[in-house]
């Protein structure tokens, strides 16, 4: 019966309350190795909360999706510039297997936010659907979108990751070179 199913404000609220709290997590366990991961998760959070503050005057229609859109554009900018002004730092190894683990639980996390906002939000939602509204596509676009962003912000992050290892190997590798001048200057005299 189309129409009749309702959607659950509730469940949306506790899965945006525990993809926030993954994002806290996560900067603050990258932000002594990794900062650019640091930046770029706190700059997805506070797109996201801008977006979300920007979108929903507007009506709920759409509004999961469109923070979506925020979060991944916030992560990728501020990832950027993180990239850029803060280095990752040495040594280069746990980050490594954090990338390698990052990238592999992408697929496994966007699944289960898939199932998460599927039982969330009911297919055939029309009436007092609220954010969970599907509006022409009642075959669950917009939960589909947001699963996919969600897999591309984790693959983001293993990329973050992964340069952050990069740089903090060069780091070791500087350190670990002996002084080329020295030898130079023992012979002069």
């Amino acid at each position: 019966m189309i129409g009749y199913a309702t959607g659950s404000p509730l469940a949306l609220a506790v899965i945006a309350v525990g993809l926030a709290g993954a994002s806290v997590a996560g900067a603050v366990v990258s932000r002594r190795r990794a900062p650019a991961v640091t930046l770029g998760l706190v700059g997805g959070l506070l797109a996201s909360v801008v977006g979300f503050a920007v979108v929903a005057p507007d009506g709920p229609h759409g509004v999961p999706q469109a923070v979506g859109i925020w979060a991944s554009c916030g992560l990728a900018v501020f990832g950027l510039v993180g990239l850029i002004l803060l280095p990752g730092r040495p040594p280069a190894r746990p980050l490594w297997r954090a990338t390698l683990t990052v990238a592999l639980i992408a697929p496994f996390a966007a699944a289960t936010l898939r199932f998460a906002v599927g039982a969330a939000c009911p297919l055939y939602v029309t009436r007092g659907a609220g954010y969970c509204f599907y509006d022409v596509d009642l075959l669950g676009g917009w939960a589909a979108a947001v699963t996919v962003m969600l897999a591309g912000d984790l693959l983001g992050i293993a990329f973050l990751l992964g340069v952050s290892a990069w740089q903090a190997r060069g780091l070791e590798h500087v350190a670990a070179e002996p002084d080329q001048l020295a030898p130079a200057r023992s012979t002069i005299r």
